[in-house]
C-alpha cells in the first residue's frame, strides 16, 4: 500500500501549523482518515472518496491565512511615508 497521499496531508498539516491548533482537530482527522483510504484505493479510487478528499485538501488550506512568502514583502515607498506621516500607516 502507497502512502503518497498520508505523507503528503501530513507534510501539509504539519507546514500550516493545524497540528498545533485544537480549533483543527475535526478536519485534519478527515484529511488523514480520506488520505488513507486514497492509498488504500490505490489506482483506483472511488469518484465520491476524490470528491470528498478534494474537498478536505481545500478545507485545510483555507484553514489559515495565506501569508505572504517569505522575501515577498515590499520595500516601503513615499505613499507609505507620507503614510506614515498622516497618521495611517495601521
Amino acid at each position: 500500500m502507497s502512502q503518497t497521499h498520508i505523507r503528503a496531508v501530513n507534510r501539509t498539516i504539519k507546514a500550516l501549523g493545524l497540528d498545533a491548533d485544537d480549533r483543527y482537530n475535526a478536519i485534519v482527522e478527515v484529511s488523514r482518515t480520506l488520505a488513507r483510504q486514497m492509498d488504500t484505493a490505490g489506482t483506483e479510487p472511488s469518484t465520491r472518496l476524490v470528491a470528498a478528499y478534494l474537498s478536505a485538501l481545500k478545507d485545510i488550506n483555507r484553514a489559515r491565512p495565506l501569508q505572504a512568502a517569505p522575501g515577498t514583502a515590499r520595500e516601503p515607498d513615499d505613499l507609505d511615508a507620507y503614510l506614515s506621516q498622516c497618521g495611517l500607516d495601521d
